[in-house]
């Protein structure tokens, strides 16, 4: 079986780090209504590469939730946001990419939420890959 991740062409981390979070984020990640249900929620993780939903009210940040942060038994009626987490660590646009890896190392995390100036708009979102070492997806072409 071939090793996806050896011939991986994302941006490396390393390349990057002295450049600002808004140079390397998602600027328009998928977001789903704060008003989604579980059982939206759970179709989006369908796919098997969507690792976290994202929340919005409008263009404001309104909870993140991870596969994990779903319980089996919610029902699918249910808002989500009522197991959305909104004390996830965040990140100005203007910071720079090293600060963001360090956020994500310290929070053993692939995924940092990038707000606006204001600490409620969604800027964007910073994705690493699973090696952790690449961007999964940023506003860099590769």
């Amino acid at each position: 079986m071939q090793d996806d991740h050896a011939h991986c062409d994302h941006p490396k981390i390393a390349d990057f780090t002295n450049l600002l979070v808004r140079d390397v984020m998602v600027s328009r990640p998928k977001t789903m209504p704060a008003t989604a249900s579980v059982a939206d929620v759970r179709r989006t993780f369908e796919n098997p590469h969507v690792v976290s939903a994202l929340l919005v009210a409008g263009t404001s940040f309104a909870g993140l939730l991870n596969r994990a942060d779903l319980p089996a038994d919610a029902s699918a009626s249910v808002p989500a946001r009522e197991f959305a987490r909104t004390d996830v660590p965040t990140i100005s646009p203007h910071a720079r990419v090293a600060d963001a890896i360090a956020v994500l190392d310290a929070a053993d995390d692939r995924r940092l939420v990038v707000l606006d100036d204001d600490g409620v708009t969604l800027a964007g979102l910073i994705c690493l890959d699973e090696s952790r070492d690449s961007f999964c997806q940023s506003n860099l072409s590769s």
